[in-house]
């Protein structure tokens, strides 16, 4: 497996990956443009206060097979967010779920990142994500559940220098956990 960093001549086949590993969402869609192409992406930026989202591509048997982003929040300089961080089958069972998360791990290490996160959701297709998550040191909270969610999400923390990180729920001012979106609200009949 080969890890590189997002170049436009993989958009589409990337966001054809994205696709198929997130197909509920459609959040990366615009995240991989951001990334690429920042200054024509500023509002989704801004509204998801980011400084910016990186994107990296995993190459197996010559096609891309998988990605991972960090999120950099605004005003959380120490804090990087792991975020469409996944791979197609036929790259899994092989140990690169594992390399892809090193190597994301190793990045925000050597950005001097304090505080690797993520959130996800506590469900069968993740089970062998979280444990791997889990396997690297990376502990998990509840997080609140949004109006009509059946599930429950987590957020998990790794301390990059060895601290325990501050728990994601007693950060001040935290902004909303991107990709995450709150159903509309049914408009009143007057």
């Amino acid at each position: 497996m080969r890890i590189e960093q997002l170049e436009p001549a993989v958009l589409e086949e990337t966001q054809r990956v994205a696709s198929e590993l997130f197909p509920w969402e459609d959040e990366h869609r615009m995240a991989l443009r951001a990334a690429l192409f920042p200054e024509a992406h500023t509002g989704f930026l801004r509204a998801r206060r980011l400084n910016a989202a990186r994107f990296w591509v995993a190459h197996y048997e010559g096609r891309v097979a998988g990605l991972a982003s960090l999120y950099d929040y605004v005003g959380m300089p120490s804090d990087a967010w792991l975020s469409w961080y996944g791979l197609l089958p036929v790259a899994r069972g092989r140990g690169n779920g594992g390399r892809l998360l090193d190597w994301v791990i190793k990045t925000a290490r050597s950005e001097g990142r304090t505080v690797l996160r993520l959130w996800t959701t506590v469900e069968d297709e993740y089970r062998l994500a979280i444990r791997l998550y889990e396997k690297r040191g990376f502990t998990a909270e509840e997080y609140p559940p949004l109006p009509g969610e059946t599930w429950r999400t987590i957020v998990m923390s790794l301390g990059l220098t060895g601290a325990t990180p501050i728990p994601w729920l007693s950060v001040v001012d935290r902004p909303w956990l991107c990709g995450r979106v709150a159903p509309p609200v049914a408009a009143k009949v007057a």
